[in-house]
């Protein structure tokens, strides 16, 4: 029994690294896929629905910045403090 726990701070130490490797040798044959075996490769999409995408897209830009507009119109016009400011 003393023999073996002798041995027990070089098991310790050498698990560590052991377990790693084993890790990365196991993730590495998933071949780029993820934990549950999903491909992380983004799909590929049909060019129409990329064309679909661009109107979506164009015409969320066009109702922000319409609102944008809208909020600065709406603004009221900040006045210049003086060059005197109250310190704390």
């Amino acid at each position: 029994m003393e023999s073996l726990l002798s041995y027990l701070p070089i098991l310790i130490a050498i698990s560590c690294p052991v377990g790693m490797t084993l890790m990365m040798w196991y993730m590495g044959r998933s071949k780029g896929q993820g934990m549950c075996g999903m491909n992380m490769t983004p799909p590929t999409h049909p060019a129409v629905d990329k064309d679909a995408q661009i109107t979506v897209l164009q015409e969320q830009l066009r109702t922000i910045r319409e609102q944008v507009r809208a909020l600065k119109a709406s603004a009221q016009p900040v006045e210049k403090q003086s060059g005197h400011s109250k310190s704390f």
